[in-house]
């Protein structure tokens, strides 16, 4: 699992970001570890998403994943 955090920082940014289907809104959305690959192989191809990644606008935080015994 991993957060997807989207700051609209500003008047110019817009309500929500989709990447491959998937509607972002501001602040933390959540997508499943496989999605999380697809998405940065997705921000590095686009220009506008790169600049966001770059700026912090948007950023990904990865959750550790927990061994169960």
């Amino acid at each position: 699992m991993a957060t997807i955090i989207y700051k609209q920082t500003g008047k110019y940014l817009p309500p929500q970001i989709t990447i491959l289907g998937i509607n972002f809104i501001p602040g933390e959305n959540e997508v499943s570890s496989e999605q999380v690959t697809e998405i940065r192989h997705f921000i590095k191809s686009d220009r506008l998403l790169n600049h966001y990644f770059e700026q912090k606008i948007l950023t990904i935080r990865e959750h550790p994943v927990s061994e169960e015994t």
